[in-house]
């Protein structure tokens, strides 16, 4: 632009700037622009001699149609100088406020949560190839800090191996744990319903994969308290009854609680009809009041499993879909768990 060099350019802009709406004197100039009549006079005579600003005959001086146009460019100028130093000006994040925890002394602190997003972009990576950290952060575009403490809680919880490797960097590899997470969680996004389906048939199918209970054969089954208890009383039967006598009855329960296992009741019931142990060991029906009690809390449950179908079929965030698989699940299995108990046999 012709002439933004000549004389002083930030006072010069400040002249025509107060020019723009009075004719002013030179002192009044000099008074409004902060500095001595010297100074101003120094930039009024490039401005009157190029023809921006005219000399008024009563010594005032006021702005001309040129002089109109010089700061029309100097506006311009300014506003797009701002605009390039704002470019290149670095963004300043805000500062994240620091969460303080108390803890009494010799308490270990609470561990600090996860980022679940970041623990999901992580193992998206590794889905196909091993990465090393620097190359995880260049993808993610988080910072480095951050990734290095998901792939810790990654690898803490089997998701995700460290491959070390001498003269280079250390990758990480996903692990089948993580590659059964990340299909979950997009099984999840495609369907919440179906998702929470093969959970609970995954933990119903390992429950039935647990191993039995060695089977002992009935002959040599250890006596219980119990067990001795029933044949105790089906001798003092027997006595009543008038096959034995009370010289008999003492001698066969020495016997008795001789005995260590069920073959050697066989020499306790010598000639008389030995007790079913094993009915008596299925113990006696539940009673009544445990149903009503299951019933009463399965209620409640319901009202639980009803909120989480909300959270699941109403929310989009991550968060709030986790917490309603949840206390759908808790639901189903406490439902579970109460029935069994109230349909358990008693001694």
């Amino acid at each position: 632009m012709e002439g933004v060099r000549v004389g002083n350019s930030a006072l010069e802009f400040a002249v025509l700037a107060h020019l723009e709406g009075a004719e002013l004197v030179q002192a009044e100039l000099a008074r409004r622009a902060g500095v001595s009549e010297t100074a101003v006079q120094l930039v009024l005579d490039p401005l009157v001699a190029r023809g921006h600003v005219a000399r008024q005959p009563q010594g005032t001086f006021r702005l001309t149609m040129t002089g109109v146009k010089r700061l029309k460019g100097h506006r311009e100028y300014s506003e797009a100088r701002a605009g390039q130093e704002w470019r290149r000006a670095p963004v300043e994040e805000p500062a994240k406020p620091k969460l303080v925890t108390w803890t009494w002394a010799g308490e270990t602190p609470p561990q600090q949560q996860g980022n679940p997003a970041l623990e999901q972009a992580l193992v998206e990576q590794l889905e196909h190839a091993a990465l090393d950290q620097a190359e995880l952060v260049r993808r993610t575009g988080a910072p480095a800090n951050d990734v290095r403490a998901a792939l810790d809680k990654l690898v803490a919880e089997t998701f995700v191996v460290r491959l070390e490797q001498d003269g280079l960097e250390t990758e990480y590899e996903l692990t089948e744990g993580g590659v059964g997470r990340l299909k979950l969680v997009r099984e999840f996004a495609e369907s919440p319903m179906s998702a929470l389906g093969k959970v609970l048939g995954a933990a119903a199918t390992e429950r039935g994969r647990r191993r039995p209970a060695a089977v002992v054969p009935s002959s040599r089954m250890l006596l219980s308290d119990s067990d001795r208890e029933v044949c105790s009383t089906a001798l003092a039967e027997q006595f009543g009854a008038g096959r034995i006598d009370i010289t008999e009855l003492q001698r066969r329960t020495d016997l008795l609680y001789a005995a260590s296992t069920r073959r050697d009741l066989g020499a306790v019931f010598e000639g008389l009809p030995a007790p079913s142990l094993d009915e008596e060991s299925a113990g006696k029906p539940a009673p009544g009041w445990r149903s009503g009690a299951a019933g009463c809390t399965s209620i409640v449950s319901v009202f639980f499993g009803l909120m989480g179908l909300a959270l699941i079929n109403g929310h989009d965030d991550v968060d709030d879909v986790v917490f309603g698989l949840l206390l759908v699940g808790g639901a189903v299995v406490w439902n579970f768990l109460v029935w069994s108990w109230a349909r358990r046999r008693v001694n």
